[in-house]
């Protein structure tokens, strides 16, 4: 039981009562400063491998989640996070990895995207996706001047490491500023000292390969099995090759796989794609969309989409078509209202492209998701699913926009398509 308390005794003396308003303040403080940092929104996670956290909420990163302003990323043992910035760039870090999203704001008197991030420790890949950029990454012993590449930097207190795949960076260091093109192997450490490399440190390519297998399209397991996978299919090749030769001679609809995929369907909501590889089936949704699928299936009827390319091709994220400007820029000049459900969008579904801050500006363009992207739900408008060719989209050329972009060969209705 309680015991009463002399009500002619104070609860504390005085200089308990200071140092108790004394910690009140701080805390106060601490809980205005928290809140008064800008949460405004650097990227989304869209591939998450195991322990990954983040500081500003104390939290660990989940597929889909916002990364913002100023935000600390680490990652563990075996850990991973691919990280699709503003711009719809890459930012990939491998295990024991740590960076700080400094910024990543466009500046539109300038028509480029600034920000600058400090990589703190470990393994990362930048992919940028061809928007004009001015980003510098710092590192402990150097500062990285980026405008559009792909490069991979494995840095450490004393050193850094630079490994350039696509384009140009500059690197400005104790050594000065040293411009770094496509094939080449840079690294400096904190005394100036360092120059090329004829390629990557054996510990660079370790961290490298794992980053990578950790993030992979269908996950670390298969990734680690695709060797296996190759080598055994390799033996099938000449069977497999005569194989595809008849069925190249033979029109999409005589595929069987086609056949079972459109038993009993609605052919007036569905629309075959036809690529170089082969016909890829998208089952339409107007009980979710009736105005996007109306206006989907008056264009294709239109011949719209015929000849039109993939301009950007993200594997293991999306696929999107429908611009005939080929830049993802363009479109037929008739927007739509918003008709966001609450479906998720999952491998395969297919959703209307719209401008970011204006829901209702959704076009002609759509996207097919090649692996979960929970960071897009309820967001933008599904129109349907692919039920069969799914993985013709799957080897689609990449980029934004691709060397070479794959084109639709022909685009219909179902219910006009022979």
């Amino acid at each position: 039981m309680e015991k009463p308390r002399n009500s002619a005794a104070p609860l504390f003396r005085l200089p308990e009562i200071y140092r108790l308003l004394a910690v009140l303040v701080i805390g106060l403080a601490l809980v205005l400063g928290t809140a008064a940092r800008p949460m405004i929104e650097i990227g989304t996670t869209v591939k998450v491998v195991n322990l990954v956290h983040a500081k500003i909420l104390n939290r660990r990163l989940k597929l889909g989640d916002n990364v913002v302003y100023r935000e600390t990323v680490s990652t563990g043992k075996a850990s991973a996070v691919d990280i699709l910035l503003i711009d719809e760039s890459t930012l990939i870090m491998g295990e024991f990895s740590e960076l700080i999203l400094d910024s990543m704001v466009y500046n539109p008197n300038r028509g480029v995207v600034e920000g600058t991030i400090t990589a703190v420790k470990g393994i990362f890949r930048f992919s940028t996706a061809g928007v004009k950029m001015d980003v510098t990454i710092n590192t402990p012993v150097a500062t990285i001047g980026v405008r559009g590449t792909e490069f991979d930097v494995l840095t450490k207190p004393t050193e850094t490491e630079i490994a350039v795949h696509e384009g140009t960076i500059e690197v400005t260091s104790a050594a000065g500023t040293q411009r770094v093109s496509r094939g080449q192997v840079y690294s400096v450490n904190a005394q100036g000292v360092g120059g090329f490399k004829t390629e990557p440190s054996p510990e660079m390519k370790e961290s490298t390969a794992l980053m990578l297998t950790l993030v992979a399209d269908q996950g670390s397991q298969e990734a680690a099995n695709q060797a296996k996978q190759q080598t055994q299919s390799q033996a099938q090749t000449n069977s497999q090759t005569r194989a595809q030769t008849q069925t190249a001679a033979l029109p999409p609809s005589a595929s069987l796989a086609f056949q079972k995929a459109v038993a009993g369907k609605n052919k007036e909501n569905l629309l075959y794609m036809d690529l170089a590889g082969g016909r890829l089936v998208i089952e339409l949704r107007p009980d979710l969309a009736p105005r996007h699928v109306s206006r989907i299936k008056e264009l294709a009827r239109q011949g719209f989409y015929d000849g039109l390319s993939f301009h950007f091709v993200r594997r293991g994220y999306v696929a999107e078509t429908g611009d005939p400007t080929g830049t993802g820029t363009g479109g037929s000049g008739q927007t739509l209202k918003a008709e966001f459900s609450d479906v998720p969008f999952e491998r395969g579904t297919v959703g209307m492209s719209r401008e970011k801050d204006d829901p209702d500006s959704a076009d002609s363009q759509f996207f097919i998701v090649l692996d979960r992207a929970a960071n897009l739900d309820g967001k933008y408008t599904v129109i349907g699913k692919v039920i069969h060719g799914l993985e013709l989209a799957d080897g689609l050329n990449a980029g934004r926009p691709p060397k070479s972009p794959d084109k639709i060969v022909q685009f219909k209705v179902g219910a006009d398509a022979k």
